[in-house]
């Protein structure tokens, strides 16, 4: 085996390991763009909740508000009916109406000065919480952003690495580099070839032969006795 073809499979992993991580990185990427889209929703969703808080309780002040006016009006009626009502029992009745409408507008006015108190703080929740998440979701969409332009450049980056691949096999021989595309698919996802060190596999760490560091001495590349993966030996330094 040839320093050339050495050179031409270094070159051809370094490109294809580069590669294979920009491949492993696109493949988070969906993930990544879940939880920015999920952290949007809860934003949203906070958002949506502080502002619900407040109308309801601004509903139920405009509730009690109605009800005082209503029995404002009841009370100033059955004021004007009683002037015309001869029967005195009737008349006690009336009283006793008026009476109880103004004990329920004060304490309907009780309710009231406690609810104006509450939505007051909702009112300031609401607005402190929009703002801040306001500013998250702004970031959120930058992040967003920038994923799908990272994405972008990854993908054009794998396509031009994939394109200039059949340039950098010319050199290598077919038979190593079947064996070297089999290790590229492997499971492990290590690089197919590994510099011996002190005599052990670069990739499994286990300690060859003599025979293959012999081998390897001599500038082949042979393949690891325990995982198979590919070996070369640094010539200025061997592993003797």
């Amino acid at each position: 085996m040839t320093d050339q073809t050495l050179d031409a499979l270094l070159i051809l992993q370094d490109a294809d390991m580069r590669r294979k991580g920009m491949e492993q990185r696109l493949a988070m990427l969906p993930k990544e763009m879940d939880a920015i889209i999920a952290r949007r929703d809860k934003l949203n969703a906070s958002t949506a909740a502080a502002a619900e808080a407040l109308k309801k309780e601004e509903l139920s002040v405009k509730s009690c508000e109605a009800e005082i006016a209503r029995l404002t009006s009841e009370s100033e009626k059955l004021q004007q009916q009683s002037a015309l009502v001869k029967k005195n029992n009737e008349y006690q009745a009336m009283l006793a109406q008026i009476a109880d409408n103004k004990r329920k507008i004060g304490e309907i006015e009780e309710e009231l000065l406690v609810k104006f108190d509450t939505v007051a703080s909702l009112r300031e929740k609401a607005e402190q919480t929009r703002r801040r998440n306001a500013l998250e979701l702004r970031n959120a969409r930058t992040e967003f952003e920038e994923l799908l332009e990272f994405s972008k450049t990854v993908k054009e980056e794998i396509a031009k690495t994939a394109a200039s691949r059949p340039a950098l096999t010319r050199n290598v021989p077919d038979e190593m580099l079947a064996t070297y595309e089999r290790l590229l698919k492997g499971k492990d996802n290590t690089p197919p070839l590994s510099k011996l060190a002190n005599g052990c596999c670069g990739n499994c760490h286990m300690r060859v032969t003599n025979q293959t560091i012999n081998e390897l001495s001599k500038g082949k590349i042979e393949s690891c006795d325990n995982c198979q993966h590919l070996l070369y030996a640094d010539m200025d330094n061997p592993d003797e």
